[in-house]
């Protein structure tokens, strides 16, 4: 019988933490214990293909009076992806292709405003933020 993998869920947070709001995924991932990168790379792809579950968070520059949302990502790979940057789909296909699994995927998304450089979270984020933590909370209770 395989071994199964030590983390079966993964926690991502992609953006720059030091463009303002962008910053938002990496802030969340570091509060449940997961890892931030500043863009998606093929190369974890190969830490997909051992995981269950995968929560991406993200900066979302929504419509006025938008609020945090989870939505589930489903495998795509919508023509050749770039190398320098892939969406959480594409890097689902990539998993999928290459390891014979993809795990299965949310893709939460903050509502953002300012990306200026500094560190600093603009009010309307904020404002947002205790929502974004719920929905994760949600999902991790969901995939403990």
């Amino acid at each position: 019988m395989p071994a199964r993998p030590q983390h079966t869920r993964l926690v991502i947070g992609i953006g720059n933490p030091l463009r303002g709001d962008d910053g938002v995924g990496a802030l969340l991932a570091e509060q449940a214990g997961g890892r931030s990168v500043q863009q998606l790379t093929p190369e974890l792809a190969a830490e997909l293909g051992e995981l269950e579950a995968v929560l991406f968070i993200d900066a979302w520059l929504a419509p006025a009076g938008g609020a945090p949302q989870l939505v589930e990502v489903i495998p795509a790979g919508a023509g050749a992806p770039d190398t320098h940057r892939l969406e959480p789909a594409q890097l689902l296909a990539i998993s999928q292709a290459l390891y014979g699994r993809a795990p299965a995927a949310c893709l939460l998304q903050v509502p953002a405003h300012a990306f200026e450089h500094g560190n600093t979270l603009s009010a309307q984020l904020q404002a947002a933020l205790p929502q974004a933590q719920a929905l994760m909370q949600g999902w991790l209770a969901h995939h403990a």
